[in-house]
């Protein structure tokens, strides 16, 4: 059996970056967490740091690899169960990863935050905002407990428990040609500046839609934000192929979303994407309850 402080001095020179380090977070004498760390390489069987003469930077081995993803592992663990008991015990206390995409920092979750802090004031967050597909590959690592995602990839050890079609619409200025139309094609776009999304959130579903229509897109822009291919498409600087966000009007002073209707052209999807390892906490639990709701309530 592994000793506990021989796992917790080891993780603390990982984390640290020296035995010189740890030694001093811990207070524990260097010589002290070197023999606890002999003790359990000998205990598992094989070397764990890399001790080659005049190294500076700690290396681990493959072993020693293996065995800090354990400790990792454990840890959230850990703090799984905990929250599990805290909410069980009725404390309402804990802690949910979420991660969101750009535009729901600053539109929806917010305010939803808020209306969920009114009923368990004892949760704290930890908030990622990046792209669809990099929220989905941390829901596979465990990394969150839950990510909001547009157009999900298939990613391992991640499960879907929300699905929700979301029509895929051009976003135009008022003043574009294109505005007063009832609906365009794609063929329709083709012609005009389009500001189109990059590989960080999901430029493969875009690249696909024009290949199998047989245009090449006129690139105006590309980003990885799709606040700003919004912005720039309200603006009048090129068209954006998006989906109207998640409770606003389809036309506003200044923009219009105008539907399309081509075969190449197919619904984005909203989902919320969990590890599909464990059943979530309680708390995590109720909090996926709610915001299913509260897309479902928005149209």
């Amino acid at each position: 059996m592994i000793p506990g402080n021989a796992l917790r001095y080891f993780a603390e020179v990982v984390r640290s970056g020296s035995l010189r380090a740890a030694s001093e977070r811990l207070f524990v004498a260097a010589s002290a967490i070197s023999r606890q760390i002999t003790l359990l390489e000998e205990e598992v069987g094989a070397p764990l740091l890399e001790r080659s003469r005049g190294r500076s930077v700690l290396k681990l081995t493959a072993a020693g690899e293996s065995l800090m993803r354990y400790v990792v592992h454990t840890d959230r663990e850990f703090e799984r169960v905990r929250a599990e008991i805290e909410a069980l015990k009725g404390l309402r206390k804990g802690k949910i990863r979420l991660g969101i995409p750009e535009t729901f920092a600053r539109d929806s979750i917010p305010g939803f935050l808020s209306r969920f802090n009114q009923q368990y004031p004892g949760i704290s967050y930890e908030i990622e905002s990046a792209g669809s597909p990099r929220l989905v590959e941390m829901v596979g690592q465990d990394e969150l407990d839950l990510a909001i995602a547009f157009n999900a990839p298939a990613v391992l050890h991640v499960q879907h428990v929300y699905k929700r079609q979301l029509a895929t619409r051009v976003l135009v200025s008022d003043d574009h040609p294109l505005a007063e139309k009832p609906h365009v094609r794609l063929s329709d776009c083709a012609e005009y500046g389009i500001a189109y999304p990059d590989a960080r959130i999901g430029a493969k579903v875009y690249d696909e839609m024009f290949a199998k229509a047989g245009i090449k897109p006129r690139k105006t822009l590309v980003s990885n934000s799709y606040d700003l291919l919004r912005s720039v498409a309200r603006a009048g600087l090129a068209l954006a192929i998006v989906n109207a966000r998640v409770g606003e009007p389809l036309q506003g002073p200044g923009y219009r979303y105008v539907p399309i209707k081509d075969p190449h052209v197919k619904p984005q999807h909203l989902s919320l994407c969990i590890f599909d390892g464990r059943n979530p906490s309680p708390i995590v639990a109720i909090f996926i309850e709610l915001l299913k709701q509260e897309f479902d309530s928005l149209e």
